[in-house]
């Protein structure tokens, strides 16, 4: 008896450990896939941030690019803007427009004459009844 009893009380605990490992699995397995889901979410949602900074940084340096573009462009032009204005030919072509002549050379100046004035004077338009007068009856 004393040997049935030995091996009663270690089938029940057996019986009981297996129940209470059971019970803590039962438990277990819905807290486990619970912490699992939050932190899948977690790591999905810095995922989601980072791809939306790293796509307003592309979208800014798109933008910095065609700034930068736009000043080169800027910079080519006026680069050969200065080229010309250095050239021999230009300072004398503008020297020449404003008056300045080179020694051995003579001015040449046109005068128009006085007595044609260049401002040209408009009468006032006449009234809608003077319109119509002149429609009807003709202009005296």
């Amino acid at each position: 008896m004393v040997a049935m009893r030995k091996g009663s009380r270690a089938s029940g605990r057996s019986l009981r450990g297996r129940a209470g490992r059971a019970a803590v699995a039962t438990l277990g397995q819905p807290s486990l896939a619970m912490l699992l889901l939050i932190a899948g979410l977690l790591l999905a949602s810095a995922f989601v941030a980072i791809e939306i900074q790293r796509n307003a940084l592309a979208h800014q340096a798109a933008i910095y690019r065609a700034d930068i573009a736009v000043a080169e462009a800027a910079h080519t032009q006026l680069s050969a803007a200065v080229a010309t204005e250095k050239t021999d030919d230009y300072v004398v072509n503008k020297a020449r427009d404003l008056g300045y002549v080179l020694p051995g050379e003579a001015l040449i100046g046109v005068q128009q004459e006085a007595g044609t004035p260049a401002v040209v004077v408009r009468a006032p338009a006449p009234s809608r009844v003077q319109r119509w007068f002149a429609l009807f009856f003709g202009s005296r």
